[in-house]
């Protein structure tokens, strides 16, 4: 049923308008600058034309069959707009207009919910930003741009925080499929999402902002049978926390150690900070689950052992390497340099010296996923050890996570790395959250 709201094929934006100030306006303008290529239909009594499209007073004058109904108009007639679409037998309805639950005003949420239900209408929202579904080039949200296509998809409660990360995707090259906002949560909420995305062809990882959830058990139910990855954010861990939630959405955030322990049952991986969330999604959208046993490589022994440190933190293994590796390392690393793991290439950045050593360390059978840092230097082209790393891994199916550290000198390599479905992060400490959490999901895969 989710399908008539994130992948429909004609819309109805009711509010539309030719006042670049409101919602109504920017939602139908992100609609068709996206490049929908579905029927879309402005709604609003007071407009004959918006955008070049004719305008219709209701949804009830659109003479063809509507899908989805965005509704963007003051909070206390969201109830007739939704008869209306009952009446016209609209599938499904995002409701971007705020001053419900939010605010204290429970009973008119639970007016619009019923109204919905009456009419067995799918409802996201109140209070949401609305969804993109980039495989239709549809941004039916406030989101002013559109992201690159990707496996990643993204179910928020802030729309705030929706905002900040497509433009953190857009800047990292990012791909993402859906960005949904729940909003209020009166109707769909994140199970039915999951749901959705479980099933969801294009969805590779999932990625979740949560500030509560009402439906605990079915939310546990849900994601406990989804075989794709699914890292979560859960704010409201603090008393002021909690308290900013229920003002911010009107969710009510619950004690934390009961979602730390739904989350573990569930098979969700808890982030705890927003990089986190950010780069253990990218790790898990590209890079297969890990087992345990991480190899680090490394031209510039102060991050190696930066890195070793935060292994060591977070209760992962640095096997030593086999007597095979040892043997092959020292044939090719210089003499001043051990033959170790972590390993120190002792400066050298060469690409003959970072594809021999990425090519040795991966054929050891105790080495099941692989850190690689290169501190740039301004006498190496840092293109050359990334492409030695792209090179020496291929068909390899350990994963390989990099971090390339410098500055605006490392732009290209950095570009070449990600054109290559490589993950990359400008600091070893976020590289190795990243390789932790892919050692996570293997062992919440091997508990299924």
């Amino acid at each position: 049923m989710l399908s008539k709201i994130l992948e429909p094929d004609s819309i109805a934006v009711i509010g539309a308008s030719s006042n670049r100030e409101k919602w109504g306006y920017r939602i139908l303008d992100n609609i068709i600058s996206g490049g929908y290529s579905g029927e879309v239909y402005p709604v609003n009594p007071n407009e004959d034309e918006v955008l070049g499209i004719r305008c219709h007073p209701s949804v009830l004058d659109i003479p063809e069959r509507v899908d989805l109904s965005i509704i963007a108009v003051p909070a206390g007639i969201v109830p007739a707009v939704l008869e209306d679409c009952g009446r016209k037998g609209v599938r499904g309805v995002v409701i971007v207009s705020a001053g419900f639950g939010e605010v204290g005003n429970s009973e008119l949420e639970n007016n619009v919910r019923d109204i919905a239900r009456d009419y067995d209408m799918r409802m996201i929202g109140p209070n949401t930003f609305g969804f993109i579904n980039t495989q239709l080039h549809l941004n039916a949200s406030i989101i002013p741009q559109m992201p690159e296509k990707g496996g990643i998809s993204f179910v928020t409660q802030s729309g705030t925080f929706g905002l900040a990360l497509v433009d953190w995707a857009a800047s990292q090259q990012m791909g993402l499929h859906l960005v949904v906002g729940v909003g209020n949560k009166a109707d769909v909420d994140d199970s039915d999402i999951l749901e959705h995305l479980s099933a969801d062809r294009h969805t590779k990882t999932i990625m979740m902002y949560i500030e509560g959830i009402e439906r605990g058990r079915r939310f546990i139910d849900v994601a406990s049978r989804i075989r794709k990855p699914i890292i979560a954010l859960k704010t409201g861990r603090s008393r002021a926390g909690s308290k900013a939630a229920l003002s911010h959405t009107g969710s009510i955030a619950g004690a934390d150690r009961i979602y730390d322990g739904a989350f573990k049952q569930a098979g969700v991986i808890r982030a705890r900070v927003i990089e986190e969330l950010f780069d253990s999604a990218l790790a898990l959208s590209i890079s297969p689950p890990a087992d345990d046993g991480i190899g680090i490589i490394s031209n510039g022994g102060g991050a190696a052992i930066l890195a070793a440190d935060l292994c060591e933190d977070l209760g992962l293994h640095l096997p030593d390497p086999s007597d095979d590796t040892v043997r092959m390392l020292k044939s090719v690393l210089p003499a001043i340099a051990t033959p170790a793991n972590p390993l120190d290439t002792a400066g050298d950045g060469s690409y003959e010296m970072f594809k021999d050593v990425t090519g040795i360390m991966l054929s050891d059978p105790g080495i099941n996923a692989l850190l690689v840092i290169y501190v740039h230097a301004e006498m190496v082209d840092p293109c050359l050890p990334a492409e030695a790393v792209i090179d020496a891994s291929e068909g390899c199916d350990k994963p390989v996570i990099t971090s390339w550290i410098g500055g605006k000198g490392i732009g290209t390599a950095v570009k070449l790395l990600e054109e290559n479905k490589m993950p990359n992060y400008p600091l070893a400490e976020r590289a190795v959250v990243a390789l932790n959490n892919l050692v996570r999901y293997k062992r919440i895969l091997q508990k299924r």
